[in-house]
């Protein structure tokens, strides 16, 4: 985010003529740096909402990882969707999960 200087490495790459170098970075405008501010307060409040669902609770022990697996695999029902419920035996019926 914040400007880095460029630099040049002087000699050439090993079996090439290329000498490699960098330009001077700018780093972020304030707008920029300001999206970035609100899109990783948006990411850990998703987070938060997904790691304490309800849904985690309904999975028998042991089984937390398959249900993971399993929810990564949904396909949303439409574009305005999260994402479909997990299909039946995607990792045990509920009654399974129950026992």
């Amino acid at each position: 985010m914040e400007p880095v200087p460029g630099w040049a490495a002087g000699e050439k790459q090993p079996y090439t003529d290329h000498k490699s170098n960098k330009q001077d970075s700018p780093g972020y405008t304030d707008h920029q740096k300001s999206e970035v501010a609100r899109l990783r307060a948006a990411v850990l409040e998703l987070s938060v909402t997904v790691s304490t669902h309800p849904y985690w609770s309904t999975l028998g022990p042991g089984t937390v990882a398959e249900g993971r697996m399993a929810l990564k695999q949904t396909v949303p029902a439409s574009a305005g969707d999260v994402a479909a419920e997990p299909e039946e035996g995607a990792f045990g019926s509920p009654a399974a999960r129950a026992a």
